[in-house]
């Protein structure tokens, strides 16, 4: 395997809850690179609470920290992206330009509130889908709704990829949402893996201990394509099929 790849990440400085300084945002970067990570997509929030309608602000950032990694002999580039809380209003920005898809892809990273029904997050994906884009659902374990039985199956017949955490790989055994999530994985439904990393404290780049339960649980092929291929995917502009 070349490497792997972050599709979820808050390393950009000062745009969101995520990285506070250009300072952590390469030491974030660092700390990735340190544990095989070589690609990151960088999404900072398009929510209520952060209102980060300014790509050209995301994408310099982006270069800059390039530059910085560069200097610094880290083997590890990041692109531009955004993780969009769900909206009517957020498909017509993009629609605009005005907020990012994922590394100029086709690909959008949604999020939606955990506690919205499931019928809202099933509209929404086909919404999106219809609108031509292929979304992706940020950290899906979040949401209860899709816990049922075969609701995140039938997300992904409506044009969905999911996304999901390092760290809820990693819980104890007694963790419902830690055994839905290794459920799905060896159920392969999930397409993506990210570390959602916002700073060097509480919520780190840190994937060593979910890598080494899919290196035991999961088939070579599968894992390399949720660890590498199917970022690679995005980065192409390709759908996974």
């Amino acid at each position: 395997m070349t490497g792997i790849a972050d599709v979820h990440s808050h390393i950009l400085p000062g745009l969101d809850d995520g990285a506070p300084t250009g300072k952590v945002s390469v030491e974030m970067l660092r700390a990735a690179s340190a544990q095989g990570i070589r690609r990151v997509i960088a999404t900072p929030h398009y929510s209520f609470q952060f209102r980060n309608a300014d790509p050209r602000r995301i994408r310099g950032l982006c270069r800059g920290l390039n530059r910085k990694a560069v200097k610094e002999e880290i083997p590890c580039r990041v692109y531009p992206g955004q993780e969009i809380m769900y909206s009517e209003k957020a498909l017509e920005l993009l629609e605009r330009g005005e907020i990012l898809t994922m590394a100029g892809s086709r690909y959008i990273l949604v999020e939606f509130d955990p506690s919205v029904p499931y019928s809202f997050i099933y509209m929404a994906i086909r919404k999106c889908a219809t609108e031509g884009y292929l979304p992706i659902v940020a950290h899906v374990e979040r949401y209860r709704s899709v816990h049922g039985p075969g609701k995140a199956q039938e997300l992904i017949s409506q044009g969905a990829y999911l996304q999901m955490n390092y760290q809820r790989i990693a819980g104890k055994w007694n963790d419902d949402t830690a055994r839905w999530c290794r459920s799905m994985l060896k159920k392969e439904q999930i397409h993506f893996l990210g570390t959602d990393m916002h700073n060097m404290t509480s919520r780190t780049p840190e994937i060593a201990r979910p890598l080494k339960w899919i290196e035991r649980h999961l088939e070579a092929e599968y894992a390399e394509k949720i660890l590498w291929k199917n970022a690679m995917k995005i980065l192409a502009d390709e759908k996974i099929l």
